[in-house]
Protein backbone atom coordinates (compact mmCIF):
# COMPACT_ATOMS: atom_id res chain seq x y z
CA UNK A 1 0.00 0.00 0.00
CA UNK A 2 2.75 2.69 0.69
CA UNK A 3 5.37 1.54 -1.52
CA UNK A 4 1.87 2.36 -4.33
CA UNK A 5 1.84 5.73 -3.03
CA UNK A 6 5.56 6.48 -3.57
CA UNK A 7 6.17 5.01 -6.95
CA UNK A 8 4.62 8.37 -8.50
CA UNK A 9 7.26 10.99 -6.59
CA UNK A 10 10.12 8.99 -7.76
CA UNK A 11 9.71 9.34 -11.79
CA UNK A 12 9.51 12.97 -11.40
CA UNK A 13 12.85 13.67 -13.70
CA UNK A 14 15.66 16.25 -11.74
CA UNK A 15 16.51 17.31 -14.92
CA UNK A 16 13.79 19.77 -15.60
CA UNK A 17 12.77 20.52 -11.95
CA UNK A 18 16.63 21.98 -12.25
CA UNK A 19 16.40 23.55 -15.31
CA UNK A 20 12.93 25.58 -14.40
CA UNK A 21 14.48 26.80 -11.46
CA UNK A 22 17.63 28.13 -13.00
CA UNK A 23 15.72 29.39 -15.49
CA UNK A 24 13.32 31.30 -12.88
CA UNK A 25 16.11 32.67 -11.22
CA UNK A 26 18.47 34.13 -14.18
CA UNK A 27 14.79 35.70 -14.85
CA UNK A 28 14.15 37.25 -11.32
CA UNK A 29 17.68 38.92 -11.69
CA UNK A 30 17.33 40.21 -14.97
CA UNK A 31 14.02 41.56 -14.31
CA UNK A 32 15.38 43.38 -10.88
CA UNK A 33 18.38 44.52 -12.77
CA UNK A 34 16.26 46.34 -15.29
CA UNK A 35 13.99 47.70 -12.97
CA UNK A 36 16.86 49.27 -11.27
CA UNK A 37 19.00 50.63 -14.16
CA UNK A 38 15.41 52.12 -15.61
CA UNK A 39 14.62 54.02 -12.41
CA UNK A 40 18.32 54.79 -11.80
CA UNK A 41 18.26 56.81 -15.60
CA UNK A 42 14.98 57.93 -14.49
CA UNK A 43 16.09 59.87 -11.64
CA UNK A 44 19.31 60.61 -13.22
CA UNK A 45 16.99 62.63 -15.98
CA UNK A 46 14.97 64.23 -13.64
CA UNK A 47 17.99 65.56 -11.86
CA UNK A 48 19.25 67.04 -14.96
CA UNK A 49 15.77 68.85 -15.43
CA UNK A 50 15.47 70.12 -11.62
CA UNK A 51 19.35 71.40 -12.10
CA UNK A 52 18.39 73.44 -15.63
CA UNK A 53 14.82 74.85 -14.20
CA UNK A 54 16.89 76.01 -11.13
CA UNK A 55 20.15 77.29 -13.21
CA UNK A 56 17.38 79.33 -15.19
CA UNK A 57 15.05 80.47 -12.65
CA UNK A 58 16.62 83.53 -10.70
CA UNK A 59 14.95 83.75 -6.92
CA UNK A 60 13.08 86.49 -6.71
CA UNK A 61 14.44 88.89 -4.32
CA UNK A 62 12.70 89.25 -1.04
CA UNK A 63 11.87 92.52 0.03
CA UNK A 64 12.27 93.18 3.72
CA UNK A 65 9.50 93.40 6.17
CA UNK A 66 8.62 97.42 6.01
CA UNK A 67 7.85 98.88 9.50
CA UNK A 68 5.14 100.92 9.78
CA UNK A 69 6.00 104.44 11.14
CA UNK A 70 2.18 105.15 11.26
CA UNK A 71 1.74 103.84 14.62
CA UNK A 72 4.44 105.44 15.93
CA UNK A 73 6.51 101.73 16.66
CA UNK A 74 9.99 102.19 15.47
CA UNK A 75 11.68 99.87 13.29
CA UNK A 76 13.81 98.57 16.28
CA UNK A 77 10.86 97.52 17.91
CA UNK A 78 9.33 95.77 14.30
CA UNK A 79 13.15 93.97 14.91
CA UNK A 80 12.58 92.96 18.40
CA UNK A 81 9.49 91.54 18.50
CA UNK A 82 10.42 89.44 15.35
CA UNK A 83 13.01 88.09 17.30
CA UNK A 84 11.14 87.36 20.21
CA UNK A 85 8.59 85.12 18.31
CA UNK A 86 11.42 83.58 16.41
CA UNK A 87 12.91 82.71 19.84
CA UNK A 88 9.94 81.29 20.66
CA UNK A 89 9.29 78.99 17.96
CA UNK A 90 12.87 77.75 17.46
CA UNK A 91 12.40 76.28 21.19
CA UNK A 92 8.98 75.08 20.32
CA UNK A 93 10.38 73.12 17.24
CA UNK A 94 7.30 74.48 15.00
CA UNK A 95 8.30 75.35 11.74
CA UNK A 96 7.14 79.31 11.04
CA UNK A 97 7.32 80.76 7.48
CA UNK A 98 5.65 84.34 8.78
CA UNK A 99 6.72 87.79 8.14
CA UNK A 100 5.74 90.98 11.00
CA UNK A 101 3.67 93.30 8.58
CA UNK A 102 2.40 95.32 11.01
CA UNK A 103 2.34 96.04 14.54
CA UNK A 104 -0.41 97.65 16.10
CA UNK A 105 -0.20 99.65 19.62
CA UNK A 106 -3.52 98.74 22.02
Amino acid sequence: MISSLLDGWFKFNVGDGAFYAVFGLVFVVVGITLLVLIFSALGMIMRRINERKKGKETPPAQAAPRAETSDGVSPETVAAITAALMAYYEEKNVPCDFVVRRIKKL
